[in-house]
Parts: C-alpha cells; sequence; structure tokens
C-alpha cells in the first residue's frame, strides 16, 4: 500500500531507474541516460540535514557525471523554504505555476473528440512512427523515447491517436502506483493540434485505468499552460494551482533560461 505523499507522487521510477532515499532526501539517476531531466533528480524533503543532505546528493551524482538538480515534488521542502539555501550552495532556481488536477467528473458536452483510431501500447520498446512523434515531442532528442521506454518496460501504458493515413498524431503516456493512476505526458504533433486528438488518446488512458477491476481510485496530472487546462478540465479533472521549483547546480540549462521566470 502507497503511502499518502507516494499516492500522489507516483514512485514508478523506483521500478526502473537507480535511486537511493533516506528520511531527509530522494534521489534518482539513470547512468544510461544522463542527459534526461527527468531521469535525473533529487527532492530534498526536510530542511533539518539539509547541508549533510545536498552533500550526499552531489556526490551521488559526481560518480555518473550528472549536473546536480533538485524538484518541488509533494513531499519536498517548500520554495519559501529552500530557495534561500539552494541560492547559497550555487544552484539557480526556475520557479513556476501548476496545477495538480484529479479526475472528478465527467467530460464536458464542449470537449471535442476526433473520431480515430487510438491503440494502447505496453513492454516496449516503441519503434517507427511512434518512437518518432515521442522523439519530436522532447525537440528530436532520444532522452525521452529512452526513459518511456523504460516505463514501458516496468508496466506503463502509452496510447495513440492517428490521423487518417494511420500515423500517430497524439500520445498519452500513463503509469500506476498503488491505488492511483498518473497521466505523466500528452503531445500532439503541431499540425494536428485543436482538432480533438488529444482527448482521444486521453480518452482511451482514462477507460483503462477506470475500469474497476484495476482497482485504481484517483487518476491525476500535473499541468501548466492555459490551453492543456482548459482541455483537461473539459475531460473532467479539477485543480488548484500550486507553486513549483527546479534547482539546478551552476545556473539554468538553456530551456528554462529562455522560458525565464514563470511565477
Amino acid at each position: 500500500m502507497a503511502t499518502p505523499s507516494e499516492k500522489y507522487e507516483i514512485h514508478c521510477e523506483k521500478r526502473y531507474l537507480e535511486y537511493v532515499e533516506t528520511p531527509f532526501y530522494r534521489a534518482f539517476r539513470d547512468k544510461a541516460n544522463p542527459d534526461s531531466f527527468d531521469s535525473n533528480y533529487a527532492v530534498l524533503k526536510r530542511m533539518e540535514q539539509a547541508k549533510q543532505s545536498l552533500e550526499e546528493i552531489e556526490r551521488y551524482y559526481a560518480e555518473c557525471g550528472v549536473t546536480p538538480k533538485l524538484y518541488s515534488k509533494p513531499d519536498s521542502v517548500t520554495l519559501e523554504e529552500g530557495r534561500a539555501f539552494f541560492e547559497a550552495h550555487g544552484y539557480a532556481v526556475y520557479a513556476f505555476e501548476e496545477q495538480r488536477m484529479m479526475l472528478l467528473t465527467h467530460p464536458s458536452p464542449a470537449l471535442l473528440v476526433h473520431k480515430c483510431p487510438v491503440r494502447m501500447l505496453t513492454g516496449g520498446p516503441l519503434t517507427g512512427a511512434e518512437a518518432q512523434l515521442v522523439r519530436e515531442s522532447d525537440g528530436e532528442q532520444d532522452y525521452g523515447l529512452r526513459r518511456i521506454n523504460r516505463q514501458l518496460a516496468a508496466g506503463g501504458r502509452v496510447s495513440f491517436a492517428y490521423n487518417h493515413a494511420e500515423i500517430p498524431v497524439s500520445c498519452c503516456v500513463g503509469e500506476g502506483y498503488g491505488s492511483a493512476f498518473y497521466l505523466a505526458k500528452v503531445y500532439t504533433d503541431e499540425k494536428f493540434r485543436r482538432k480533438g486528438y488529444a482527448a482521444a488518446a486521453i480518452l482511451a488512458m482514462l477507460g483503462y485505468a477506470g475500469d474497476p477491476e484495476r482497482n485504481y481510485t484517483d487518476i491525476f496530472l500535473h499541468s501548466v499552460g492555459a490551453d492543456a487546462i482548459r482541455l483537461y478540465e473539459r475531460i473532467g479533472f479539477r485543480g488548484s494551482p500550486v507553486r513549483a521549483y527546479r534547482a539546478f547546480k551552476g545556473g539554468l540549462p538553456e530551456y528554462f533560461r529562455d522560458k525565464g521566470e514563470a511565477e
């Protein structure tokens, strides 16, 4: 049985990533995928013994040449608690607002859903056009594809929505832990947005997760961006804003520098 923080944190990474966890911090790493932000990050859970925890985290990542980074999660220290500490120890902090959203109601009649083929894949690895769509979602980088392939091998799923030419144009990644199911990623080819393909892929995943035999009592996601939030609300998700952060040793990566402070 998952603890409350695990239920909404979704610790599926423990199934396919190397990690270390203490009462004060948690750190994931993937030596074969060092460029993946989402495969290599730590969570500072308490300010108590924070300096010691940070030293241990930095040694853990130094062993595989990964730049240390710390993310906010439901069981992490808050931005207000940790920001000055991170900056005093050489970390640049990117702060932003996200919505943590739970599936609470039925889809709105205003929801546009494309009547298209949808296929659910698991086990992996992804190949062909499906792999290319996932690669595009990370700017033609392979690290996101490698991570999703590991998720699939550990029991995760991807639903793909296809256009009339049978080419995948939207995908939704989902994974379960305990009694909660998390929509970890949704992406649609730019040429096919606002046409109902994403809704089709998401609803297929929700159909899987909502099967009573699977015993998932909560279905949730994290989202930023007004367009995405409107889509999720029409599907039936409801949420509230939370302040989140990413802290990077030595300075912000280019992606975050371009975005600037998002508070």
